[in-house]
């Protein structure tokens, strides 16, 4: 990853190293996004060239033995974050592990979505992109928060990526979901989503990718070494 480079290219490297893993390719199609296009949530042209400056959204993952996973990295085209790109993922991260330690048997998806939005709604007033006199008076079917961060959370996965799941009932072990939230700023090319896969047990959750670099500190040292 570096200026100049083309998406295409990287989407490249991916798959070579997925099938030679012994991978049957992309789980879905792979979103490779750099600049604004890390904004757009299903961008899947994947054919500009990486900007210094800018920032890289590669929600890109591997099927393997006909289970899907999904995984979303965000990284810096030129290797090191600037300060509000770093504020962003870094308060997208804070979410992410608030968001996973509730992934646990007997949570439902009202009081998690809930339970979300609170803390997206705090990180939003400390980027500056919301009031918080504004948010006591918003219409609670339409949470201010959304503007920045419009989809859901989390979704079940297994055999397919959005994977067949019941949520009207309580998390049960044994269920693996999603944990992705993002934060989304066009005006200021920045698009933020972290997301790992987390299987949901009796005695609290395993993040299935919790090997893979995800401090912004640790991504700009792997990218720099």
């Amino acid at each position: 990853m570096k200026p100049g480079v083309w998406e295409y290219e990287i989407e490249a490297e991916l798959i070579h190293e997925f099938v030679r893993n012994r991978s049957r390719g992309f789980a879905y199609g792979p979103i490779i996004a750099s600049g604004i296009d890390s904004c757009v949530l299903h961008y899947n042209t994947n054919n500009k060239q990486c900007k210094k400056g800018d920032v890289i959204l590669l929600d890109v993952a591997a099927e393997y033995a006909n289970y899907g996973s999904d995984l979303t990295r965000v990284l810096p085209v030129d290797g090191k974050f600037t300060k509000r790109q770093r504020d962003v993922y870094n308060a997208v991260l804070r979410v992410f592990k608030g968001a996973r330690k509730m992934l646990v048997k007997g949570n439902n998806i009202d009081k998690y979505n809930a339970a979300v939005g609170q803390l997206m709604e705090e990180e939003l007033v400390k980027l500056k992109l919301l009031k918080m006199s504004d948010i006591k008076k918003q219409d609670p079917a339409f949470p201010l928060y959304k503007k920045y961060f419009m989809h859901g959370t989390s979704h079940f996965l297994g055999l397919d990526i959005h994977d067949v799941g019941f949520f009207h009932l309580p998390f049960q072990a044994g269920t693996v979901f999603t944990c992705e939230p993002g934060i989304y700023i066009p005006r200021e090319k920045i698009g933020v989503r972290i997301e790992n896969d987390i299987l949901i047990t009796d005695k609290g959750n395993v993040d299935l990718m919790e090997s893979i670099p995800i401090e912004a500190g640790e991504i700009e040292e792997l990218m720099n070494k």
